[in-house]
């Protein structure tokens, strides 16, 4: 097709708004990643959620986060402790920003507002048999995100660990962790 006079210079400005576009279109999915892992675990929910709200126990089975301290209220800021598989431990102090009982934990924060943002979600939905399935779900956004690629993805590691340890925790099962039994299969 050929196009003469105002309609083709339109078509120009139209191709190049259209690059443009998909140029910040690109920069700004470079500046947001998301880790969705998943697990089936052979518990009902309830069962699941009991284990994963006793923050007081994460300690004993749970290396990627072995420390939870705080008011779990919506708006209420805890401090974590995070030890993702070969990084050094961090500590964050997210806020609650929805408690929905058996079903999903969403916490979270931001550096310097637009720097970064971060959420992070554990959702719980019935599988088939009286199973659970157990997500967890972090959006990383922000400009920072550009500098943060190794990380999020040793991040991903832990939560893949996280999920195994939830599994094994809950299903009874008795991982040895930090070179002794957990609590649960403890025979003394």
């Amino acid at each position: 097709m050929l196009l003469t006079g105002c309609a083709a210079s339109n078509h120009k400005a139209t191709n190049i708004a259209d690059e443009i576009a998909m140029s910040k279109k690109s920069k700004t999915r470079l500046m947001h990643r998301v880790i969705d892992a998943s697990i089936i675990i052979d518990a009902p929910v309830e069962e699941v959620w009991a284990v994963l709200v006793d923050f007081s126990s994460w300690g004993s089975w749970n290396e990627f986060i072995p420390e939870v301290k705080g008011t779990f209220l919506v708006g209420e800021r805890l401090r974590i402790k995070v030890v993702s598989p070969g990084l050094k431990p961090m500590v964050f102090n997210p806020e609650i920003f929805e408690i929905k009982q058996n079903e999903a934990i969403v916490w979270g924060g931001s550096f310097l507002g637009v720097i970064y943002r971060g959420d992070h979600t554990f959702l719980l939905e019935p599988a088939p048999g009286g199973k659970t399935l157990f997500r967890q779900i972090e959006r990383f956004m922000g400009p920072m995100v550009l500098l943060m690629g190794s990380m999020i993805e040793k991040t991903k590691l832990g939560y893949h660990q996280m999920n195994r340890a939830l599994k094994e925790q809950v299903e009874g099962n008795c991982p040895v962790m930090f070179g002794k039994l957990t609590s649960i299969c403890d025979l003394g």
